[in-house]
């Protein structure tokens, strides 16, 4: 063999064996696979998961099985069960549906509770249901402190911590939702707790951010703490979230009433009823826009009242400005059967008994206006407006030492009050204390420079003092400062001039009062008088047939028309 042969024969050999080593290498490599998934197989913990999943196996096959037979046997039974299962809870939720809508889109509380309560009677485990339900009733205990016009009651602060404790069974029922701190925020604002109600609601916008019904109680919380433009900027922002937000509308026209920018006021009103004409407070809070706004539009404040009654009857704000409507227009005997539907609706309603006192005192129902007075004074013995008008009426029927008393009482809770000084004034004038009148009503002047019925009162003191000139004076003051029924001013100072002779003045003062007010009967007697007095029968006689169809049953016509002759 050649020396190239056997160098041939060698590398050969050598190739050979490179490939003998690595099919046995992967021959190994295989083997320790299978070894690998044997072991990995027939491991403990596998054996144990393999047979975890035979019996779940085994139990579902049974299961299946089971059914199979159920079918065979007792299909029907199963069938029914199955079907009022199902009935149960189609029942329960359109229960639930209805409640909702009936709250939100109807404001209707009590009716939408009961569906509620339905709801719950077949599924009384169900979380949304006891989430909404709980809701609810903590947002109308929270409209009914909001609407309080005088210090809470034990029941009333018990609500209200009730409401609290709802919320935080609506916070476990779902902690990741704004609700629960909405509500809480909302209780705590009503409380007047304004600190912690801001704080709340900041916790409600962490978790949603872009929750608008927030942005708009962080709104009036910022109203109410006397941050009008706090207040402004988040009830913009809440709009520009939801440009729907009937909440922000009512709160942007309530902040335009109070500003006494009714226009306003009743555009925002107008916005959230376009969004809701169910909305029984929109219709409210338009119709006190409608008597703000000069002239007063009553036919149009008449018609909201009765629209927010006619979605609401138990709405007893409602009734109150229905009271107020026919108030403002001296039709008192209206006015006092509004008043008292709302003193039916709730005997603690302290605005209610004020007012019907007040009107009652109009018709000259003195006795059942004290009565109105004592039991608004009962609710809150603190409110001196209360006693100033009990005091009033106590002058009329004479019993000075009572008057004087309330009044006294009326200037301890509110000693910077002018009002209560011009009564302490009309009081000493009644007991012709000339001294102590003037110096109550020099107080009241110091405490609101131009005062119109202070200066009046004033004019009768110096006209007592014979001081003629000062009581003009103090007319004239009077009249410059005030718009509101002139014409009682003007008779006034006509009466002044004709005790000093000055006719011609008087009867110019007498004419401009019934053109101020043509239905002042006292205004055309005494333009009568001034013009028979200057013998102008023309005048007098006029004047006497304009008095004639105020007054027809006046026992006077008679002798003052034989004086025409």
């Amino acid at each position: 063999m050649s020396e190239a042969e056997h160098d041939k024969l060698a590398r050969e050999k050598s190739g050979q064996a490179a490939a003998s080593t690595e099919e046995l290498r992967g021959l190994v490599l295989e083997q320790t696979r299978v070894l690998e998934r044997l072991a990995k197989t027939f491991a403990p913990e596998e054996e144990e998961a393999r047979q975890k999943r035979f019996v779940r196996l085994l139990v579902r096959s049974a299961s299946i099985a089971t059914i199979a037979v159920s079918g065979l046997i007792g299909s029907w039974e199963l069938g029914v069960y199955l079907k009022d299962s199902w009935d149960v809870r189609r029942m329960a939720n359109d229960y639930a549906q209805v409640g909702v809508r009936l709250y939100y889109q109807e404001n209707n509380i009590a009716v939408a509770k009961q569906f509620l309560e339905k709801a719950l009677e077949l599924q009384p485990s169900n979380s949304d249901y006891l989430f909404l339900d709980a809701y609810i009733d903590g947002m109308s205990a929270v409209r009914d402190l909001f609407n309080l016009d005088r210090p809470y009651d034990a029941k009333e602060l018990n609500s209200a911590y009730e409401a609290l404790a709802k919320s935080v069974f609506l916070e476990q029922q779902q902690p990741d939702a704004a609700e629960p701190y909405i509500l809480r925020g909302q209780i705590y604002a009503a409380l007047k707790d304004n600190e912690r109600a801001l704080e709340t609601l900041q916790q409600a916008i962490a978790i949603d951010p872009k929750n608008d019904f927030a942005l708009m109680r962080l709104g009036v919380i910022s109203y109410n703490a006397g941050d009008d433009d706090e207040a402004t900027s988040f009830l913009d922002q809440a709009l520009a979230i939801n440009p729907d937000s009937k909440w922000a509308y009512l709160w942007k026209g309530v902040m335009a009433s109070d500003g006494r920018d009714f226009e306003n006021a009743k555009f925002s009103f107008d916005e959230a009823l376009r969004i809701d004409p169910r909305f029984d407070m929109a219709h409210y809070n338009l119709g006190w826009a409608y008597l703000g706004a000069k002239p007063k539009n009553y036919a149009e404040a008449e018609r909201s009242f009765r629209k927010a009654l006619s979605l609401n009857p138990d709405f007893k704000e409602a009734f109150y400005g229905l009271g107020m409507v026919f108030g403002y227009q001296r039709q008192y005997g209206v006015a006092k059967e509004y008043l008292t539907k709302a003193l039916d609706l709730d005997a603690r309603f302290l605005t209610a008994w004020k007012w019907r006192g007040i009107v009652n005192d109009e018709l000259g129902l003195y006795d059942e206006a004290l009565t109105d007075y004592s039991n608004a004074i009962s609710i809150n013995p603190t409110n001196s407006d209360i006693y100033m008008r009990r005091a009033r009426v106590g002058m009329k029927t004479e019993e000075f030492e009572k008057s004087l008393e309330d009044l006294l009482l009326a200037k301890k809770y509110d000693p910077e009050n002018a009002r209560i000084f011009l009564y302490l004034g009309q009081l000493y004038f009644k007991l012709d204390q000339l001294d102590a009148a003037a110096g109550a009503i020099f107080a009241a002047l110091d405490l609101r420079a131009g005062y119109s019925d202070a200066l009046s009162l004033l004019s009768e003191i110096y006209v007592k003092q014979e001081k003629y000139a000062d009581a003009v004076d103090a007319l004239t003051q009077a009249l410059e400062n005030t718009r509101y029924r002139r014409e009682r001013f003007y008779v006034k100072r006509a009466n002044v001039y004709l005790q000093t002779g000055d006719i011609r003045q008087a009867l110019a003062d007498f004419v401009l009062a019934r053109e101020d007010n043509p239905e002042n009967a006292t205004a055309w007697l005494g333009e009568f008088e001034a013009a028979l007095a200057l013998d102008d029968k023309d005048v007098a006689r006029a004047a006497l047939d304009e008095f004639t169809k105020l007054r027809p049953n006046d026992k006077h016509i008679a002798s003052l028309r034989d004086r025409l002759e």
